[in-house]
């Protein structure tokens, strides 16, 4: 048998899952292979499946249906939270397979070897990634030491995976250090808004998938939304604009409130309380 290392993961939110609010149409392959009997442990958030997918594109006065991309095909998917199934993963990680998480914790810099012992994707020898410092805690605004004073903790790895999202930094030292952005295309960047929300149960349609395309945005802002029916009558509504769009007095909160107001077809339903928001920048 191999030699088992144990693991760990370090959390930026003092709570798991609070940063990952969107509501997502998840293919369930990847997970039946992790975990084979997940429908059979408790408390799994994959309770709603896909019934219906559709994509349409918006006018000021028109909901039109246009063809669905197979790719975008969504039988035998699940909708659900992220944020949910992030603390669902997490307690199985903790209780079943001994992985250490770390909440609250960021990661402050990277922990190299002392010596150059690797090289860069160019042939250049260079110090190689050990593991991870994380943050201090306890600082005054002026760095000065409060009772609560925690200094931070080198933690050593076999093998560092870095996950920050769009641009996190530590991804930009390793990216810096081992020039991983040399000869490479310009990485594309998009922001991203959604809400949860209780909808009237008259108009809340369980499984439904819809994405659309087109208004608010104009023809040269590259973006589009989603609405997604998940259980509980709960829906998860978003729109992902590209930060390339021209027009420089365009707002990105504002376009999405303006399309939270949309309610021209009988597929988009009466809000009746926000239950969460977020914005967040995606590559």
């Amino acid at each position: 048998m191999g030699t088992t290392f144990p693991s760990r993961i370090r959390f930026f939110t003092s709570l798991l899952g609070s940063h990952i609010l969107s509501g997502a149409v998840i293919e369930p392959r990847a997970l039946n292979e992790l975990l084979p009997d997940w429908q059979a442990l408790p408390g799994h958030p994959m309770t709603q499946l896909a019934t219906s997918s559709r994509m349409l594109f918006l006018t000021q006065q028109h909901a039109l249906p246009i063809p669905h991309p197979p790719q975008m095909g969504n039988d035998g998917n699940y909708i659900l939270s992220l944020s949910a199934f992030t603390r669902w993963l997490a307690s199985i990680a903790e209780n079943e397979y001994g992985v250490e998480i770390y909440p609250g914790f960021a990661g402050a810099q990277l922990f190299y070897s002392p010596e150059e012992d690797s090289y860069d994707p160019w042939g250049n020898k260079t110090r190689s990634i050990q593991g991870v410092v994380t943050n201090e805690v306890g600082l005054t605004r002026d760095f000065r030491l409060k009772s609560s004073f925690e200094p931070g903790m080198a933690f050593r790895s076999k093998a560092t995976l870095l996950a920050e999202g769009a641009h996190g930094s530590l991804s930009k030292m390793a990216i810096a250090r081992y020039q991983l952005r040399k000869e490479a295309q310009p990485q594309t960047y998009a922001i991203g808004l959604k809400e949860v929300w209780r909808v009237d149960p008259e108009k809340y349609r369980a499984g439904e998938v819809i994405h659309t395309l087109g208004w608010p945005l104009d023809k040269s802002t590259y973006g589009g939304g989603w609405v997604y029916h998940m259980d509980g009558g709960l829906v998860s509504l978003g729109l992902v604009i590209a930060l390339d769009y021209k027009n420089p007095y365009l707002s990105p909160y504002r376009e999405f409130q303006v399309r939270l107001s949309y309610s021209l077809s009988p597929s988009f339903p009466e809000l009746l309380e926000c239950i969460a928001h977020e914005t967040s920048s995606i590559l």
